[in-house]
């Protein structure tokens, strides 16, 4: 990808790390191993553009639909690993490039760095404030437990949204971290933060599923500006359809 302008910036948390800036963008492509098999491979696509959600290699038109986990490669050796690579590199010109400069507009109302720092460093006490204020409860990581979080997180949406963004940043963050320790305590996942030059944020990673984690409060942002509360749910309940006994 250098004649495009990305640099190799070595290996990151799980992922070898290729970026270029686009004018006061970064976009990034991640490649890492599935954490369960590592002979399978993908790659992710994300920019520091707020409000826009990162993107899996299975998002991309044109990956194999047919291959037996979708937006994965398999290798055997290094000759393998080597045409693979070079599968990626050909769906990422052909397709990903223009993906890139697509989520690189950013948004007015989005997340900031300043919402992701109070989320990572004070989700627990965030997470006890919103069960206070809604009494919203978990006894488990299933569905009849999601659709009751989205009740009540619907409910509280329909009331920020009467208002300012601005007003409903605070709640947001709260909302971000209760679902954030769910997947913690009940789907195995650990807060990653994540702080560089350009940006700060932080996710969950590492849950016992093929869908391993969520940016809580970016998918949060995503549904309360455009797309809605049931988008938000459909991704937490395709990590406990997707979850690893």
């Amino acid at each position: 990808m250098a004649p495009f302008g990305f640099e190799y910036k070595g290996y990151k948390g799980d992922s070898w790390v290729f970026e270029r800036k686009q004018k006061n963008v970064v976009q990034t492509i991640g490649i890492y191993p599935y954490r369960f098999e590592p002979s399978w491979i993908t790659f992710e696509l994300y920019t520091t553009a707020r409000g826009c959600m990162g993107k899996q290699a299975g998002d991309i038109e044109g990956v194999d639909w047919t291959a037996d986990l979708i937006g994965y490669w398999k290798y055997r050796d290094e000759e393998e690993f080597i045409e693979v690579l070079q599968q990626m590199n050909e769906l990422l010109i052909k397709n990903g490039l223009k993906m890139l400069d697509e989520m690189s507009i950013e948004e007015k109302e989005t997340d900031t760095d300043e919402m992701y720092h109070e989320l990572y460093y004070h989700h627990d006490e965030l997470c006890e404030k919103f069960i206070r204020k809604t009494g919203i409860k978990a006894t488990g990581y299933d569905e009849e437990n999601i659709n009751h979080w989205f009740d009540v997180i619907e409910e509280r949406v329909a009331v920020l949204k009467q208002g300012d963004y601005e007003d409903a940043k605070e709640e947001l963050v709260e909302m971000a971290a209760f679902l954030g320790n769910q997947l913690v305590k009940y789907m195995g996942g650990e807060w990653y933060h994540f702080k560089s030059d350009y940006h700060e944020s932080c996710s969950i990673t590492g849950c016992k599923s093929i869908s391993s984690g969520a940016n809580c409060l970016s998918n949060l942002v995503g549904g309360y500006t455009k797309n809605g509360m049931e988008w938000v749910k459909q991704i937490f309940l395709k990590i406990y359809w997707k979850r690893r006994q």
